[in-house]
C-alpha cells in the first residue's frame, strides 16, 4: 500500500515538473500554471497539501532512521515503525481526497439524490458473487477508494494536464487545431490515469485481503465497486457545475449509465487482476494484469472521443431536447459502450462457473471425508443459490430471525472452508488465512449450536 500510495505521490510529482519545464508564452506566466489567477483556489489547496505531504515524509525517514540507533527494544522499534508508516500512508494519500471531499460538502443536494441509485447498485454488484462472498466492509471501503482516493488523483491528473497542454501543442495562432489536440489528449490522460487510481484501490485489496479474493469473479465485484465511486463523485461534481443540466446528468449517470462507463471499465481492469490471482506463473500474472488495464483505459479513451465525434456529429441537427435525452444518448452509450458491459457480464459468468466447478469437486471430497463440516446433503444446497436462500426463508419462518442469522454464518463459513481446499489444490491459499482445520472447528461449533433439533436432523426435509 506504501508502494502504491508512493508511485501515485511520484505521478503527480511528474506532472508538476513537466508544468515547470512548459514553454513560456510571455514572462508574465507563472512558473507553475495552478497559480494563475484564473485557476480556482482548490488545485493549489491540494498541490500545497501534496508538498506538506512529501515533507512529512521526509520527516518521518529521518524520526525512523534516528530511532533504528536509540530504541535497543524490538518490539517497541517495530511498532514505531508502524506508526511510522501509517502516518506516511496517510501523508500521501489525503492530499487526493481533498477535491472530491470539498465537492461532496459543496454539493449535498446532488450527494442526497445519487445515494439511493448508487446504494442500489453497490448491492447489486455484492450480489453478483453467487457463492462465497467477501465482507462487506471490505467493498465499501473499495468503494470509498473510488470515491475519494480514485476520483481526487484522477481529476488532479487531469488538472495538470489541461494547465500544461495548450503550451506544447502547435503554434498559438492556430487555437482550434490546439484545442482539438488538447481535448484528443485529455480523454487519453483521463482514460490512463482515472483508470490506474481505480485499480490501484483493488490491487491493494487483492495484496491486503488475498484469503477474500478468489479469482475473475471477485476481481470483477471490487473492479466494479472502485468504479461505482468514482462514478458517484463524478455524478455530484458534474450535477453540481453550473454549466451543466443536473436532471440530464443524473439520467445518464446514475440511470441509464450507472453499470456502463467508470463501472464498467473498472471493472474490467478488476477482472484482469482478479485472474492474476489464479496464476501461478508471474510472467502470466503480469500480462493478465497489463491486459486488463489496456482494456480499461483504451476503452475509457474511445469512448470519450466517440461521444465528442457524436455530439460535433449532431450538434447542427434539428433535435427535439427530449428526444436526443431520452432516445438518441442512450442509444449512443448502448453502442459505445454495451459492448464494455457485456465484456465484463461474461468475464463474470465465466469466473462464476470455474468457480462452481471448483467449489463442487472441494465440497465432494469434504463430505466423503467424513469429518462433518459438510455432509452430502448439504454439498448439493451450498452448490445451489437458490436452494440456499428457499432453505433460509424457510428457517426464518418456521425458527424465527436468530436461527436464520446462524444458518447464513454456516454457510458462510462452509462456503469458506470449500473455498480454502479450492485455493489448496490449486497452491494458492493464503497462509495468513485460516487452515483447514481451524475452519472445520468453527462449522462444527456452529452446528452445535443451530436453532431447531429438526433442521438439524431432517436438513433435506426442512428444505422441501
Amino acid at each position: 500500500m506504501l508502494v502504491i500510495a508512493g508511485l501515485m505521490s511520484a505521478a503527480y510529482g511528474v506532472e508538476m515538473l513537466i508544468d515547470l519545464a512548459r514553454p513560456r508564452i510571455d514572462d508574465s506566466d507563472p512558473a507553475i500554471g495552478l497559480f494563475s489567477p484564473l485557476v480556482p483556489t482548490l488545485p493549489r489547496a491540494v498541490l500545497w497539501s501534496v508538498v506538506a505531504g512529501w515533507a512529512v515524509v521526509l520527516l518521518a525517514g529521518v524520526t525512523l532512521a534516528v530511532q533504528r540507533v536509540a530504541v535497543k527494544d524490538p518490539g517497541l522499534r517495530q511498532a514505531r515503525t508502524r506508526g511510522a508508516q501509517l502516518v506516511v500512508l496517510a501523508a500521501l494519500l489525503l492530499p487526493f481526497t481533498l477535491f472530491p471531499a470539498w465537492t461532496m460538502v459543496d454539493n449535498v443536494s446532488a450527494l442526497l439524490v445519487c445515494v439511493p441509485s448508487t446504494g442500489f447498485a453497490l448491492w447489486a454488484v455484492h450480489r453478483m458473487q453467487r457463492y462465497r462472498r467477501m465482507p462487506a466492509w471490505l467493498l465499501l471501503a473499495t468503494f470509498a477508494w473510488g470515491v475519494f482516493v480514485a476520483c481526487g488523483f484522477g481529476s488532479s491528473m487531469n488538472i495538470w494536464y489541461m494547465d500544461y497542454a495548450p503550451y506544447y501543442f502547435g503554434d498559438a495562432g492556430n487555437v482550434l487545431e490546439i484545442r482539438h489536440q488538447v481535448m484528443t489528449g485529455a480523454f487519453f490522460n483521463a482514460g490512463v490515469f482515472e483508470e490506474l487510481g481505480k485499480g490501484a484501490g483493488v490491487a491493494i485489496v487483492c495484496v491486503l485481503f488475498r484469503r477474500h479474493v478468489d479469482g475473475v469473479v471477485s476481481g470483477t465485484v471490487l473492479g466494479a465497486a472502485a468504479g461505482l465511486g468514482f462514478n458517484f463523485a463524478e455524478s455530484v461534481e458534474y450535477m453540481g457545475a453550473a454549466t451543466a443540466s443536473p436532471e440530464f446528468q443524473y439520467w445518464m449517470r446514475q440511470s441509464v449509465g450507472l453499470m456502463a462507463a467508470h463501472t464498467a471499465f473498472a471493472a474490467i481492469f478488476g477482472a484482469g487482476l482478479g485472474l492474476a490471482r489464479q496464476l501461478d506463473d508471474a510472467r502470466s500474472r503480469r500480462i493478465a494484469v497489463v491486459c486488463g488495464f489496456v482494456a480499461a483505459s483504451g476503452t475509457h479513451a474511445a469512448s470519450n472521443v466517440m461521444f465528442r465525434w457524436v455530439g460535433q456529429v449532431t450538434q447542427g441537427l434539428p433535435l427535439d431536447p427530449d428526444i436526443d435525452t431520452l432516445l438518441l444518448q442512450p442509444l449512443v452509450l448502448i453502442v459505445f459502450q454495451g459492448p464494455v458491459v457485456a465484456l465484463y457480464v461474461m468475464m463474470l459468468r465465466r469466473g462464476i462457473r470455474e468457480q462452481a466447478a471448483g467449489l463442487a469437486q472441494a465440497l465432494a471430497a469434504e463430505a466423503q471425508s467424513g469429518n462433518g463440516a459438510i455432509t452430502d446433503t448439504e454439498a448439493p444446497v451450498l452448490l445451489s443459490p437458490v436452494r440456499r436462500l428457499w432453505l433460509r426463508i424457510t428457517v426464518l419462518r418456521r425458527y424465527g430471525f436468530t436461527a436464520y442469522r446462524k444458518l447464513t454464518a454456516l454457510h458462510a463459513a462452509q462456503l469458506d472452508l470449500a473455498t480454502h481446499l479450492w485455493h489448496e489444490s490449486r497452491r494458492q491459499a493464503d497462509r495468513r488465512a485460516p487452515d483447514g482445520p481451524t475452519l472445520r472447528l468453527r462449522i462444527l461449533a456452529l452446528k452445535d449450536h443451530q436453532v431447531g433439533p429438526a433442521l438439524q436432523q431432517r436438513p433435506a426435509e426442512a428444505l422441501t
